[in-house]
């Protein structure tokens, strides 16, 4: 039996931030593959037509990485070693979303440098982040 250590108030504002910043990738997931009529304002016809003609195996990865996320958030606020091993499986899927969406897509040319690059990489960094602190906070005992 492993004993756990209490954590840091590091620990719980990096956890509670890592949840909000996971809901709202997780809203996203679901407003981009679920209400796509919403964007219609936001994105011109060529923009709508290649996230219309999104490969289903990419939207699974985007499912995966943003649900993944939610739900390995969920596991961290609430202290669980399998935060680690789902924090794993979303930064593996976050990859290769991003790099589908990156190098075969032409998000930056459709989206621009910010939201085609940019932001994805941005995304990139605080998934690997994530799974850094997973890893992290269970050697330190802090998760059970």
């Amino acid at each position: 039996m492993t004993t756990s250590q209490k954590p840091s108030t590091l620990f719980w504002v990096i956890a509670i931030v890592l949840l909000l910043w996971n809901f709202m990738g997780a809203s996203a997931f679901i407003v981009d593959n679920f209400f796509t009529d919403t964007l219609t304002g936001t994105y011109n016809e060529e923009q709508m037509a290649a996230i219309s003609s999104t490969p289903i195996w990419s939207k699974i990865l985007y499912g995966i990485s943003t649900i993944g996320g939610l739900l390995a958030a969920i596991l961290l606020i609430t202290r669980r070693t399998k935060a680690v091993q789902v924090y794993a499986i979303s930064l593996i899927a976050v990859i290769i979303h991003t790099v589908y969406n990156i190098g075969f897509a032409s998000a930056m040319e459709l989206f621009g440098v910010g939201e085609g690059l940019i932001f994805p990489l941005v995304i990139i960094v605080l998934a690997i982040f994530e799974y850094w602190w997973s890893r992290y906070s269970a050697s330190k005992g802090w998760l059970k």
